[in-house]
């Protein structure tokens, strides 16, 4: 059993009681997250790893045309995307390795200054070549 957050309290502190109450719930998950895993594991079922090498596994931001090609690349997604699914189409990118999970993150920074016109709704085959395309344009640029 895990320690509790709180070490001491009054019994007749309301607030008090529902920490406590909530400790016992999260708890309870976590043992049920636990058997879970198990079951799934014991089913052959693994989690999605990263592949061990990325294509693009750095971005250099202090490059001038590396950034402006990041901006057009992240405009260009979240025109197909929009904001909600930007995370998710990144972490396909990651599964895949196409990127790694540090150029993930400092795609979503970028991507937090911009706004989509207009959004798609969706990536089509074309639209992953064109996202291909502009990774080897950063790795090109970043020689």
């Amino acid at each position: 059993m895990e320690k509790p957050i709180i070490t001491f309290y009054r019994a007749d502190n309301p607030l008090e009681k529902r920490v406590e109450a909530l400790e016992r719930e999260l708890s309870l998950l976590k043992h049920r997250v636990r058997k879970l895993e198990e079951a799934l594991s014991g089913l052959g079922v693994e989690e999605e790893k990263e592949p061990e090498k990325a294509l693009l596994t750095e971005i250099d931001v202090s490059n001038p045309r590396v950034v402006e090609i990041l901006l057009d690349w992240v405009s260009f997604m979240l025109s197909r995307v929009g904001e909600e699914e930007f995370k998710d189409l990144l972490d396909y990118y990651v599964s895949i390795g196409w990127i790694s999970r540090e150029v993930a993150e400092i795609l979503l920074r970028y991507a937090r200054g911009l706004r989509a016109e207009s959004v798609k709704g969706y990536v089509d085959p074309e639209d992953h070549v064109k996202s291909l395309d502009y990774i080897n344009r950063l790795r090109e640029a970043m020689g």
